[in-house]
C-alpha cells in the first residue's frame, strides 16, 4: 500500500511498461474512494504513448483528506474490439498525512502468462515446499522509492534482492545488494532512498541470507529507471511483475496419463476405481513422476449400455460416475453373504481382458442398492449426507431427479417424459422431501454422489501426501440428453451439433452430437455456469486439460440434418457473401456449387456392384448423366434413419447396406459451399476439404484456382482477428475461475491467433510430435516446445507409439531417420527406440512431459503388452466407440517391476525432470 498526503493538489503519474503495435492502446481504469466507504468516483482514462515500451497517464488529485486509489490497466485493440484487463485485481494506493508531494507509479503489465502465476497454481503448491510466515512492509526514514517484485517458487533458503548502478543499490556489489521482504504471498518489497533525477540500471537476483551476498542474477538485460523527478517529496513505486529466470532455473516435471477405468488392481471390480489412484501415486512417487492425468470422470449413464462408456458425453458436468466407486470402502458393514457375492463378481470381472461396461455397472448397481436398502435410515440421518446435500443442492437435486426420471421413463431423452419434459425447479425440489414417493430413489443417487466425493477426496489427499498432483479433463460439450440441457436449456443451441473439422485422424471430420453454446446468454452472468464447473473441478484437481480449447474461439457446428463432421462450419465465423464470390471471378451457380454433385461416370467407383440398386431406389435421373438424391435420402440424417430401419428389418444386409449408406453420405457431401440458414442464398461457408470432392476436381483450372484462393482466405486469414476477440471474450473468465493450472488441448486446425492468446492468459499448449502445428515440418521437435506447454508422444485419441509405429512403414522410416537418426527401423518399435523418443520429450524445455502409461511401458519389451492394438483407447473416426481399454498389468505388478522402474527413474533424473528450483 502506497501512502501520501492529499491536503493540496497532488500529481499522480501512472507509467506502464508495455510494448504495443499500431492500432493498440492502453487505458487506465481508476477509482478514488473516501475512507470508510465514502464517495467513490470511477473513470476510465486514455493513456498516452511515450515511447516503444511505455505508456503514461496523469491525474491531478485535489483532496482535503485521505483518499484511497484503486486502479488497473486495460489493453484495447482496434478492428476486432478486444478489451483485455490485466490479470490481477485492482492495484491500490492511498493518501496518508504522513507523506507529502507527488506519486509516481512505475508498473509493468500484469499478464496471466507471467510464469510466476503458473507457479502459484495448486499444481505447484502441491509440489513446491511452503515458505515461512510473511513479514510486514518496512519503510525506513527518508525512503522515497519502493520496489515490488512478483516472484513465486523462490528456492529454499533464498530471498529475492535488488542490485544496481547506484550506491544505495550496492553499486553492483554482490555483498551490498538490498534483500526484499515478502509482504504478501509471492509479493516482495524493499523501500529505500534513491536520487530521483538519475538514470539507474538495476536487476533482481537471489540472495543467500546465510552468506550475506547475491548468488545469482536474473536473466536478460538490465532494467532501467529514467530520471523521474516531478515534485518535491515525491514517492515512487517500481512494481515489476516477473523475475526473469534462465531456462535452467525453471521447474520441469513429468507425469503419466491413464484413464481411471483402465487401471487394474487386486481390489478393483472389473474396472479402475478412485481408490486405485492411491497405488498409482505410490508407483509414480517411486519412479519420480509428479503428475497423474486422467480422462473425464463425470456420470455418463444415459442408455444403460456400452455406449455410455464414452467419457466425454456426461449427463451432468458436476456428478461423478458410479462406475468408480469401491464397494468395500463404503462406510456401512454388510453380512458375510454380501462379501461372498462381491468376491464372486470381482473374480469374474477382473479376469476379463477389457472393461465390460454393462456387466460392471449391473454388478455395482445391484451391490450399492443392497447397501442402501440395508442402511438407508442411518444414511439419511447422517450429518455427512445432509451437509453434502445442502452444499451441492443447486446441481445435485436436478441430477438426482434426472436419474430417477431417466429410469422411470426408460430413456434419458427428456422430450419423451410427458409433463416432466420441461424442467420445473419447484417441482424437482418437491421430490427432495422425505415422504414423497420418489424420495428414496432421489436419496439413493444423492448418497452415491456423497460416497464418490468422499472416496475421490481421499485418493486426492493421498496423492498430495506423496507429492503428486492430479490433472483432470474438462469436456468441451455436454450430452444433449443431460440434466444440464434439461434444466438450463437457454444456455445451449439444441438445434446444432458440436464436432471437429476433418484431419488426418478423421478425414470425414467428427460429430460429437453435443449441442453448442449460447455464448451471448452465458456472458450475461459472467459465464457463471462455466465458473461453477471450474469450482467443482478444483475440489479434486490441481490442473486440468481443457478439451478442444479451440472451441472457445470457434466451435465446429454441424446441422442436425447431417451426420458427418465434414458437413459443418465454424461458429462464429464471417461467411462469404455471394457478391464476393462473383467479384473473385468465380462463375456463380447455386445448384452447381451448393447442391450435391452426382454424375453417372463416378457412381460405380462409389457404389460398385450396388450401383443398379442405388440408381433404382435412391437417385432420380435428371438427364445427361446428372442425378439427384430422392427426397427420402436428401440429407445424411435421412440416410442414417432409412438404413437404421432397413437393417432392423433385414439384419443380414449389413455389409452391403453399410457401403450404400456411406456412398450416399458421400453424395450428400458433394458440395462446395454450405448456405447460411436464413440468408436467402446470399451467405455461404466453403465446405471444409472441398478439394477432395469430385465437384471441385471437375471444375475448370481457372475456377479451381479461384475457389481454392477463397478457401484459403476463409479458413486461414479473414477470421483471425475475429476469432482472437472471441477467445479473449471467454477465456479470461475461465482462467480466473479457479487456482488450477490450465492446459489447453489445441490440436487440429489451429488459428494463428491461438498461441498468442494462450500465452497471454498463461494456458499451457499441447505439443504432440506427430501432430506439428506448422505446415512446414512433417514432425514437431520437442526441443522447440515453449516452456508453457505439455509435450507428449500421443493422446487417448491416437494409436500408442507402438501402434502408430507399425501403421505406415514409409512414415515410420521417415520419422526414424529425421527424428532419431535411425536408418532401416524395425517393423515393431523396439524398447531402445522407444526410450530415445521418451528421452527427446523429457529433454524438452516444456514445463510438463506427460506420457500415456502404454508409451512408458513401451521401453520394456518383456513388460509391455504383446499386442499394441489392444492398448488403443479411442478411435475418433468411429462413433460410437467402446471405451474399454484396461491395462494388462495389475498395479501391484507395476510397482514390483523393479528393472523397469529403475530404468524409468534414471531416465527422469538424467533429464532433470524433478521440479527442482
Amino acid at each position: 500500500m502506497v501512502r501520501i498526503r492529499a491536503s493540496q493538489a497532488m500529481k499522480i503519474v501512472f507509467r506502464l511498461s508495455f510494448h504495443t503495435t499500431p492500432g493498440q492502446s492502453l487505458w487506465l481504469k481508476l477509482a478514488t474512494v473516501a475512507p470508510g466507504g465514502g464517495l467513490r468516483l470511477e473513470q476510465v482514462l486514455p493513456m498516452r504513448w511515450i515511447n516503444e515500451r511505455q505508456w503514461q497517464a496523469e491525474l491531478d488529485l485535489d483532496a482535503n483528506g485521505p483518499v484511497e486509489i484503486e486502479y488497473a490497466y486495460q489493453f484495447r485493440q482496434e478492428g476486432n474490439g478486444v478489451q483485455l484487463d490485466e490479470w490481477k485485481g485492482p492495484r491500490k494506493a492511498a493518501a496518508d498525512p504522513s507523506l507529502r508531494g507527488a506519486l509516481m507509479l512505475h508498473d509493468t503489465w500484469c499478464s496471466a502468462g507471467t510464469l510466476d502465476y503458473a507457479f502459484e497454481t495448486t499444481a505447484f503448491q502441491t509440489l513446491l515446499p511452503p515458505r515461512k510466515d510473511l513479514a510486514g512492509p518496512e519503510i525506513p526514514d527518508g525512503a522515497n522509492h519502493e520496489f515490488r517484485l512478483r516472484m513465486a517458487a523462490v528456492p529454499a533458503g533464498m530471498v529475492p534482492c535488488v542490485i544496481g548502478s547506484v550506491n544505495e543499490l550496492g553499486d553492483w556489489g554482490w555483498h551490498r545488494a538490498v534483500p526484499l521482504r515478502e509482504i504478501e504471498p509471492d509479493l516482495w518489497h524493499a523501500a529505500l532512498h534513491l536520487p530521483a533525477d538519475w538514470w539507474i540500471d538495476y536487476k533482481y537476483g537471489l540472495y543467500d541470507p546465510a552468506r550475506g551476498c547475491v548468488v545469482s542474477l536474473e536473466h536478460g538485460e538490465n532494467r532501467q529507471l529514467e530520471p523521474r523527478s516531478i515534485a518535491e517529496g515525491q514517492w515512487t513505486v517500481v512494481h515489476d511483475e516477473a523475475y526473469r529466470r534462465d531456462a535452467s532455473q525453471l521447474p520441469r516435471a513429468a507425469g503419466v496419463a491413464i484413464p481411471v477405468f483402465s487401471l487394474r488392481g487386486e481390489q478393483s471390480l472389473g474396472v479402475g476405481e478412485f481408490a486405485d489412484l492411491k497405488p498409482l501415486a505410490d508407483w509414480s512417487a517411486k519412479v519420480g513422476l509428479k503428475l497423474i492425468q486422467i480422462l473425464p470422470i463425470n456420470d455418463t449413464t444415459s442408455s444403460h449400455d456400452w455406449t455410455d462408456s464414452y467419457p466425454y458425453s456426461a449427463i451432468s458436468v458436476f456428478a461423478l460416475h458410479p462406475l468408480y466407486l469401491r464397494i468395500e470402502d463404503l462406510s456401512y458393514p454388510m453380512p458375510a453373504a454380501f462379501a461372498e457375492d462381491l468376491d464372486t463378481a470381482r473374480e469374474w470381472l477382473n479376469a476379463m481382458e477389457h472393461v465390460d461396461y454393462e456387466e460392471v455397472m449391473k454388478a455395482k448397481t445391484a451391490l450399492t442398492r443392497r447397501v442402501f436398502a440395508a442402511h438407508s435410515k442411518a444414511i439419511l440421518a447422517s450429518r455427512g449426507f445432509r451437509d453434502f446435500l445442502e452444499e451441492n443442492r443447486d446441481w445435485l437435486v436436478p441430477y438426482a431427479v434426472f436419474c430417477v426420471k431417466r429410469d422411470e421413463f426408460g430413456t434419458a431423452d427428456f422430450s419423451r417424459w410427458g409433463d416432466w419434459a420441461v424442467f420445473d425447479h419447484e417441482r424437482a425440489e418437491a421430490l427432495d422431501t422425505p415422504g414423497d414417493p420418489s424420495w428414496p430413489e432421489v436419496a439413493y443417487h444423492v448418497w452415491l454422489q456423497h460416497e464418490l466425493d468422499r472416496q475421490l477426496a481421499d485418493a486426492v489427499a493421498h496423492l498430495h501426501q506423496r507429492g503428486i498432483c492430479l490433472k483432470g479433463d474438462l469436456p468441451i460439450g455436454i450430452d444433449r440428453q443431460s440434466v444440464d440441457a434439461w434444466s438450463l436449456p437457454h444456455l445451449f443451441k439444441m438445434d446444432s451439433q458440436a464436432g471437429a473439422p476433418p484431419d488426418a485422424f478423421a478425414v470425414k471430420g467428427q460429430n460429437w452430437g453435443f449441442p453448442t453454446y449460447h455464448w451471448e446468454v452465458m456472458a450475461k452472468d459472467g459465464y457463471a455456469w462455466w465458473r461453477s464447473r471450474f469450482a467443482q473441478l478444483s475440489r479434486y484437481f490441481d490442473a486440468y486439460r481443457i478439451d478442444h480449447i479451440l472451441g472457445f474461439f470457434r466451435i465446429w457446428q454441424v446441422p442436425l440434418d447431417h451426420v458427418e463432421g465434414i458437413m459443418g462450419w465454424f461458429d462464429p465465423a464471417m461467411p462469404v457473401h455471394v457478391d464476393e464470390i462473383r467479384a473473385r471471378g468465380i462463375p456463380w451457380d447455386f445448384h452447381r456449387h451448393c447442391r450435391p454433385y452426382i454424375r453417372g461416370h463416378f457412381l460405380w467407383e462409389r457404389f460398385g456392384d450396388a450401383t443398379d440398386e442405388v440408381l433404382r431406389e435412391y437417385l432420380d435421373d435428371c438427364g445427361n448423366g446428372v442425378y439427384q438424391l430422392k427426397p427420402h435420402v436428401s440429407t445424411q440424417r435421412k440416410v442414417q434413419e432409412h438404413f437404421a430401419a432397413k437393417n432392423a428389418a433385414d439384419p443380414v444386409a449389413g455389409e452391403r447396406s453399410a457401403r450404400i449408406r456411406q456412398g450416399l453420405f458421400d453424395c450428400v457431401s458433394e458440395v462446395l459451399f454450405l448456405e447460411v440458414p436464413g440468408s436467402q442464398g446470399t451467405l455461404f461457408h466453403p465446405r471444409c476439404s472441398l478439394q477432395s470432392t469430385r465437384s471441385f476436381q471437375e471444375l475448370d483450372d481457372d475456377t479451381r484456382r479461384r475457389v481454392d484462393e477463397l478457401y484459403v482466405d476463409y479458413f486461414f486469414r479473414r477470421q483471425e482477428a475475429y476469432w482472437q476477440a472471441r477467445g479473449y471474450e471467454k477465456l479470461p473468465a475461465m482462467r480466473r475461475a479457479s487456482p488450477m493450472l490450465l492446459c489447453g488441448e489445441d490440436l487440429g486446425m489451429v488459428p494463428d491467433c491461438v498461441p498468442g492468446v494462450l500465452k497471454e492468459l498463461g494456458i499451457l499448449s499441447l505439443e504432440i510430435q506427430r501432430m506439428p502445428k506448422s505446415s512446414k515440418v512433417r514432425f514437431a521437435d520437442p526441443a522447440q516446445a515453449p516452456y508453457l506447454s505439455v509435450v507428449s508422444p500421443s493422446t487417448h485419441d491416437m494409436p500408442t507409439l507402438r501402434g502408430w509405429w507399425r501403421e505406415d512403414a514409409n512414415l515410420t522410416a521417415e520419422f526414424a531417420w529425421h527424428c532419431l537418426g535411425a536408418a532401416f527401423p524395425p517393423h515393431e518399435l523396439s524398447g531402445e527406440l522407444a526410450t530415445r523418443i521418451l528421452h527427446q520429450h523429457l529433454q524438452s524445455q516444456a514445463m510438463w512431459a506427460i506420457f500415456p502409461l502404454q508409451d512408458l511401458l513401451a521401453i520394456d519389451e518383456s513388460l509391455r503388452h504383446p499386442d499394441p492394438d489392444a492398448e488403443r483407447i479411442n478411435v475418433p473416426a468411429i462413433m460410437p466407440y467402446y471405451w474399454r481399454y484396461r491395462c494388462h498389468l495389475m498395479l501391484e505388478e507395476l510397482s514390483a517391476a523393479d528393472e523397469f522402474n529403475s530404468r524409468l527413474a534414471r531416465l527422469l533424473q538424467a533429464t532433470g525432470r524433478t521440479v527442482g528450483i
